[in-house]
């Protein structure tokens, strides 16, 4: 933006102060709304700190439309959602078709178009319906964005895998992101086990732009 001067004999008034001072810097506020309040015309690129001491406090950019939470576009978001089962999820007999399964591991949060992000798992499944594998899908938006295959499980003791894929936004919404799970080869049913000492896990990261700011 322009810079202004400050006229013989007049006064640094407090418009003349934000339009050349705050509105380049990084402002600090106790909350959003306080920001809001102080700031109605906010500028693409300004940037401020909120320090809330809670779930709002951090770094934010504005964009252009609204104020984004985070370090900038081309930097990683860090974590999106994640979710922790502690419950058993057992596949029902159809062989090969991917399923929620009795206890779906599931996360839904909202996403950014043209950034990307990583989805892992982690599972421990059993044959219990026989010998043989075991598949499992990251499914986001009632999608499979990735299959991953073991082709011979424990049919007794879990087996413990961790699985990561990623996914690509092109129409940034709120999305439900889950893992789904089938038997393999002539296996005939599995079981993702759950305990407390033994989660299932769901984690989904922001590691960056795919792309320009949307």
């Amino acid at each position: 933006m322009p810079y202004t001067t400050i006229v013989a004999g007049t006064y640094a008034t407090a418009s003349w102060a934000n339009a050349n001072v705050r509105d380049q810097t990084i402002a600090t506020f106790a909350s959003t709304t306080a920001r809001d309040a102080a700031i109605t015309v906010p500028i693409e690129g300004m940037v401020c700190y909120i320090g809330s001491g809670d779930s709002s406090e951090g770094l934010y950019t504005y964009h252009g439309t609204a104020w984004r939470k985070g370090p900038g576009w081309n930097a990683p978001w860090g974590l999106l959602t994640s979710a922790k089962l502690t419950t058993v999820s057992a596949t029902s007999s159809v062989h090969t078709t991917l399923q929620d399964g009795s206890a779906v591991l599931t996360a839904t949060a909202t996403t950014v178009t043209n950034r990307i992000y990583k989805v892992t798992s982690v599972s421990n499944p059993y044959a219990s319906g026989g010998a043989n594998g075991w598949q499992c899908s990251h499914n986001v938006g009632g999608s499979a964005q990735a299959q991953f295959l073991t082709a011979s499980l424990n049919t007794v003791t879990q087996n413990s895998f961790t699985y990561t894929s990623t996914f690509t936004e092109t129409s940034g919404q709120s999305r439900i992101f889950k893992v789904q799970i089938a038997a393999y080869n002539t296996n005939t049913a599995v079981t993702d086990w759950g305990s407390a000492t033994i989660p299932r896990i769901l984690i989904v990261e922001d590691i960056g732009p795919s792309g320009a700011p949307a």
